[in-house]
Parts: C-alpha cells; sequence; structure tokens
C-alpha cells in the first residue's frame, strides 16, 4: 500500500471539493446526446455551493454545513476510469458522492420498451448514491407535448420511487418551478450524506482492523496513514473540520508511539537545505513520498506536517488562540526532540529553527486575530505571544553564544535568568552590573538582537533563492 503514497498525495492536490457524477448515459432516445447536458448544466452549478447542507459527523449527529463545495462531472471524465478495487477503495473520498441520471423522453410508449429496461439496469448497478432528473422541454403552449411529459414522468415515478425514498424530480427547462430547486437540493444532499456515512464507516473498520495489528510484525504506519488520511480529508472536503482535526490527532499520538518503540533505526532527517526554516503552516513543504524510510516517514518532516494539517484546519474553524497554545507547545517540544539529535545535525539548526517558528506562528495569527475573543482568551493570546518572543530572544542570545559572540553580552540579572537555562557552560556566580551600565546593556542587547535578525534574514533569503 506504501506503494500508492504518491499517487495518493497526488489525487489530494486535485481534490478540493465533493463530486457529483453526472450521467450522460441515459440522453436516449429522443434527445441528442450532446444536447441535454449544456441546457442544464449553467442552472445545476448555480445552486453551488449547496446551502446549509445537512450532514452527519462521526458520531452521526447532524452537522449544518453553511457552503459546501461541490463539482459536477459527467460519468465520462477522465478521474472516473475503473481502477483496480483496491485503489478505488484507498482512494474512495474523491469517488462521486452522488450521481445525478439525466432523463428526457415524451413517448409513453418508447419510455416503457427502451428507456425503462436501460434505466432499470443502470440503476441496479449503481453502488453510488443516485436519483433521476427527468428534464422536460415541452414548451407551455404545447398542451400534447406538455401532457406527455406529465404521464412519462409520473410512470417514470411509479416506477423508480420506493416507499422509503423519493428518486425523481422533475425540471422544465421553459418555466423552472422553484420547488424544483429545492426538491433538487435535498436530494443531492441526501446522497452525499448518506454517501459519507457508508465511506466513513468503511473507513473506521479498516483502520480498527489495522489498529489491532499494531504490535504484530505485518504492522505497516504507511498503510496506516494513508487511511486514516483518507477519512480525514473525506472529511474536510465535506466542511467536517472539528472530524477532520480529530483524525490528525489521532494520527500524531499513533506515529509518536511508533517512533518511540524501540527497535529499528530510522532516519531523523534535518539535513537537507532549508530544513532550518521551519514548515508549520507549510503542509507541502515536501511530498511525503521523499520522506519515506521504510514502513514509515522521517521524524523531522512528518511530524512538521501532521501540525501544519492541524493548524489549517484550526485557521477554518476560526481558532488562532488554539493555534498559538498548540504552537507554543509544539515548538518546545520539538526543540528537546531536536537536542537529542544535535551532534547530527548542521550547526545551529535548532536554534534557527525555532526562531523560524515562532515568528511564523506570531505572524500568521497576529493577522487574523480580530480580538473580539473575551478578556480572557484575549490575554492569553498575548500572554503567549510574548512567550514565543521571548523564547526567540533566548535563541537569538544562545546563536551569539555558538558563534563566538557570547563574550560581548552583558550579563544583566534579567539575561541570567534566561541563559541559566540553556545546556552551556555558565559561572556559578553572574558577574556583578554596575548601576550606571543599564544604558550600555541595553544598547549591546539591542545590536546583538538585530546583528542576529539580520543573520536569519540573510539565511531565509538564501533560502528562498535557492528554492526559486
Amino acid at each position: 500500500m506504501a506503494n500508492y503514497l504518491a499517487q495518493f498525495q497526488a489525487i489530494k492536490n486535485t481534490s478540493d471539493r465533493l463530486v457529483v457524477a453526472v450521467s450522460r448515459f441515459l440522453l436516449f432516445p429522443v434527445e441528442d446526446v450532446s444536447d441535454l447536458w449544456p441546457s442544464v448544466k449553467e442552472g445545476l452549478e448555480k445552486r453551488l455551493p449547496l446551502k446549509k447542507a445537512s450532514l452527519n459527523n462521526k458520531t452521526r449527529n447532524p452537522v449544518y454545513v453553511e457552503n459546501l463545495q461541490a463539482e459536477f462531472i459527467l460519468t465520462t471524465d477522465s478521474r472516473l476510469r475503473s481502477r483496480f478495487p483496491q485503489e478505488q477503495y484507498l482512494f474512495w473520498f474523491r469517488e462521486p458522492y452522488a450521481t445525478i441520471v439525466l432523463v428526457s423522453c415524451e413517448d409513453l410508449d418508447e419510455f416503457k420498451t427502451i428507456l425503462k429496461p436501460r434505466l432499470k439496469l443502470i440503476v441496479q448497478n449503481e453502488e453510488r448514491e443516485w436519483f433521476i432528473v427527468f428534464v422536460s422541454k415541452a414548451h407551455p403552449n404545447n398542451d400534447q407535448a406538455t401532457k406527455n411529459a406529465k404521464k412519462v414522468y409520473a410512470r417514470l415515478e411509479v416506477d423508480f420511487n420506493t416507499r422509503k425514498r423519493e428518486r425523481c424530480c422533475k425540471l422544465d427547462l421553459n418555466g423552472v418551478d422553484a420547488s424544483f430547486w429545492e426538491d433538487f437540493d435535498f436530494k443531492i444532499v441526501e446522497s452525499i450524506r448518506n454517501t459519507l456515512d457508508r465511506r466513513a464507516q468503511f473507513y473506521e473498520e479498516e483502520i480498527r482492523k489495522m489498529s489491532e495489528q499494531r504490535l504484530m510484525p505485518v504492522w505497516n504506519f504507511c498503510n496506516f496513514f494513508i487511511l486514516k488520511e483518507s477519512l480525514a480529508f473525506m472529511f474536510e472536503m465535506a466542511h467536517l473540520h472539528e472530524d477532520s482535526l480529530r483524525e490528525y490527532d489521532e494520527l500524531e499520538l499513533c506515529y509518536i508511539e511508533t517512533v518511540s518503540t524501540p527497535g529499528k533505526q530510522r532516519d531523523f532527517g534535518g539535513l537537507e537545505h532549508g530544513d532550518d526554516q521551519a514548515a508549520l503552516l507549510k503542509p507541502g513543504f515536501k511530498p511525503l513520498s521523499q520522506i519515506v524510510q521504510d514502513d514509515s516517514f522521517r521524524e523531522f518532516e512528518f511530524r512538521q506536517y501532521l501540525f501544519a494539517r492541524q493548524v489549517k484546519l484550526l485557521f477554518r474553524l476560526g481558532r488562532p488562540l488554539e493555534v498559538v497554545m498548540r504552537g507554543y507547545s509544539f515548538i518546545i517540544s520539538f526543540s528537546k526532540t531536536l537536542a537529542l539529535h544535535e551532534n547530527t545535525l548542521p550547526f545551529c539548526l535548532r536554534e534557527v529553527w525555532v526562531i523560524s517558528a515562532c515568528l511564523a506562528i506570531i505572524s500568521s495569527t497576529s493577522s487574523i486575530y480580530d480580538g473580539l475573543a473575551a478578556p480572557d482568551n484575549e490575554k492569553e493570546f498575548y500572554r503567549l505571544h510574548g512567550d514565543l518572543y521571548s523564547l526567540c530572544r533566548i535563541k537569538f542570545m544562545r546563536l551569539a553564544y555558538l558563534i563566538g559572540y557570547g563574550v560581548e553580552i552583558e550579563k544583566s540579572p534579567v539575561n541570567s535568568a534566561s541563559l541559566s537555562m540553556l545546556p552551556w557552560p555558565k559561572p556559578s556566580i553572574w558577574p556583578a552590573v554596575p548601576e550606571d551600565a543599564s544604558a550600555k546593556v541595553l544598547a549591546k542587547e539591542k545590536a546583538c538582537f538585530f546583528l542576529f535578525l539580520g543573520y536569519i534574514l540573510f539565511l531565509k533569503d538564501l533560502n528562498e533563492t535557492y528554492i526559486d
């Protein structure tokens, strides 16, 4: 299954909305195949995005989605070409969530003898959720054509509607009734909701089976990842962001347990050009297929990827405070992890990574925070920003020491408290600072800060130059 990783990522990058298939096979017997879809395409697409769609979340509780993005594509589209069963199930999140069958016929005998058998055959073999849109082109002034269309549609309802579910709706091209669009919206949302429920159940069952094998030799994290992220991505496309976030949280916990298990040695990563710049907001910073090692992913890249996916969802949920909270905790935790691998990582990577991570979190959350949160939340938001700035300052001073400017930093009581937490040689007693030296201390601290800020910006520009 790990062989599908590159294909899985490519499909994800091109799938940003739910797909609804429109059948072209049933534009028969009296309608030109190339004529019916163009005549209804504009009207159907005006219904997108779907307003106030009622979907079920992972616990099967109703959730109202204000603007559900979807896309109509014909069943002849290359994206719907048949695939091997295993591949189809792996990428089930991109399969159509409903199939609209377009029908147009104004002769009852033709319907009974030709169209009905074909419809029966196709819908019986249709595994997706489907419903029929009967398209009438009868002009209101043509009484006979109007009567014939009504007779055909009445027969269509009798043959394909059931007590449990209505499968048909009627679109009059020469006089669209507002009730049609209400009926159409209801049927398409119903189909999408049923498909989501069924696919979520499938993914959850497969994930449960794989979770039960975690202690067995056949366990493979890449396989687990594809299933878990497929479910998370399906929830994200359906705007069920809370459920998607929960899947990524669980995936992160599983990965941490996997890499913490003693046994096989794995490359940590962090040795490539540009790795010193944190990718906490860039889930596509590196293709996942390039960071796979055996049956897992390199920790340096993958943990940043998971965090970036979580942050994307939190922004969509409008929770910048939680982004800052999670960001600060992640930076502290991951900095400790980097310290364990510091002997194999490039010089100063840990310090530069922490600085760039802090500044990225501060910049991204400051630009969207509206300040309308409760006073306590607002205080916490800015307190955490202060902690991130303080952490930046500590790492700048650490950089100064590492590259030979440590002796130039005045050892003020404020600096002493910060520097005493760093793992580098320190005197047992800090030298006293004269009372009249405060202005000089401040001036030198500012000089050091801007010196190394310029150093970091230089590295950033250099990195962008190589990337471009």
